[in-house]
């Protein structure tokens, strides 16, 4: 892209318009933030890389965020269980840096952790209603379109990656320029669109929604991503379950999937057989040998780092440098969630990861009980959303490193903010209904003296 062209210029103005009034309104703000941090201009467009776009965006949005807060008496707690559990994790990951063996790099790896985490707290405590509770589902859903559309077209021009012997779409900027990672991102989107989709009760609204779901499954195919297919399945099924018509259901899950199959292209099907050939007993392709040997380095280097880890972020110096058998060995990355935070972090950051996923479970669990109560459609619908995005990305972390990709961040901000309003509502709901009893009790007592 470049500066010259009309409709760059004319998208600047607007987004910068947008940008300004954001800062006025920190909801707004959020979004904007959002879609500077997923789309990332400055590599779309060079000339804008050099204004450091979403540092200094989200430092203004930070500081709008705390002047709006000390003018706003009645505004809500910061005491989430979520937040805390974030905050905890981000302060014992700097802590660590320290004690890294590659200090530079693990204080890097901090940074880009502390995006999620603001963006998690951000989302926590500017989605307080269900107006803003679904306008941020729509925007995670125009992300999706614009991740799975334009890995489409760049796929259509010829550019993609070939790896394994298969040629693997990826996207536009660098935050989804690895397949997996592409593939990663539209599997953990796609609940949404589904709670968009089923929390909509306008036909025009599920018209526009309709399209989205194959444009971003014939992109996630086209990855090649075994891991991501795999937590697709996983996901499908988990809704499934949850439904009402499981038979049928499950009858259309299955015609679904044959279809699929049959319209996927040789070399794909070919790639995604290799995990039954494995699950038969053959033997594993390079890439998934790789992986086990990566493993078993990541054993020996929790062993020799019980406590805090190599570093945030620093499996793969650690690797390279001292545990994978050659000198100079290649940098590679733990390919598994439990062997990232356990050597990275420790079994003090095992905890603390842990202790974060706890609470992202609790808060989706205690909205998962209003199921059929017609009022919360949008909160039943967004945290069966995040149940089913919770599976996936566990799914995925079997065989991906996803602590610092945004993944549970946002999981974290959408069940955070979620439980709120409910809770909210509640409290509303009951306070209403204690006026309405006092109100009776008022009205019938002088009949009682009459």
């Amino acid at each position: 892209m470049s500066l010259s062209d009309p409709v760059v210029i004319i998208g600047l103005v607007l987004a910068s318009v947008l940008a300004v009034v954001g800062l006025l309104r920190p909801f707004l703000g959020l979004l904007v933030l959002i879609l500077i941090h997923f789309v990332q201009p400055g590599e779309l467009i060079p000339a804008l890389e050099t204004f450091r776009i979403e540092l200094i965006y989200g430092l203004l949005l930070l500081l709008s965020f705390v002047v709006h807060r000390a003018s706003t008496p009645t505004a809500p707690s910061l005491t989430s269980p979520i937040l805390r559990a974030a905050l905890m994790l981000l302060g014992y990951v700097a802590l660590t840096v320290p004690f890294a063996i590659w200090r530079g790099g693990a204080l890097d790896q901090t940074i880009g952790l502390a995006k999620f985490v603001f963006i998690l707290f951000f989302i926590a405590t500017l989605i307080d209603s269900r107006f803003r509770l679904r306008s941020i589902v729509w925007v995670l859903v125009v992300l999706l379109a614009w991740y799975a559309g334009t890995a489409l077209r760049s796929y259509a021009r010829g550019e993609f990656v070939i790896a394994q012997g298969v040629e693997r779409a990826v996207g536009v900027t660098s935050a989804v320029g690895d397949p997996n990672a592409l593939a990663g991102l539209i599997m953990g989107l796609l609940p949404f669109l589904v709670a968009a989709f089923r929390s909509s009760r306008g036909l025009l609204a599920r018209l526009v929604l309709l399209p989205v779901f194959p444009l971003a499954l014939g992109a996630l195919i086209v990855t090649g991503s075994r891991a991501s297919l795999l937590a697709l399945m996983v996901m499908a099924l988990y809704y499934v379950l949850q439904s009402k018509h499981k038979v049928i259901s499950f009858a259309c899950l299955v015609t679904l999937a044959c279809l699929v199959w049959v319209g996927m292209p040789q070399q794909y099907r070919d790639r995604y057989l290799t995990v039954r050939t494995f699950a038969e007993g053959g033997e594993l392709d390079g890439s998934n040998a790789l992986r086990i040997q990566i493993w078993k380095a990541g054993w020996r280097m929790f062993l020799d780092h019980p406590i805090l880890g190599v570093g945030a972020g620093q499996f793969s110096t650690a690797y390279g440098t001292v545990y994978s058998g050659v000198a100079h060995g290649p940098w590679m990355r733990p390919h598994n969630l439990l062997v990232q935070v356990g050597c990275e972090l420790g079994m003090i950051g095992l905890v603390v990861f842990a202790y974060f996923l706890t609470q992202i479970i609790k808060a989706i669990r205690s909205v998962l009980q209003l199921r059929g109560q017609g009022s919360y459609v949008l909160n039943y619908e967004v945290a069966v959303a995040c149940s089913a995005m919770f599976l996936g990305v566990i799914a995925v972390s079997v065989v991906g490193h996803t602590l610092y990709r945004p993944y549970w961040y946002l999981l974290g901000g959408f069940a955070a903010a979620n439980r709120s309003i409910v809770d909210g509502l509640a409290d509303t709901e009951a306070a209403a209904a204690r006026g309405r009893i006092s109100g009776s009790t008022k009205e019938s007592g002088p009949q009682r003296a009459h």
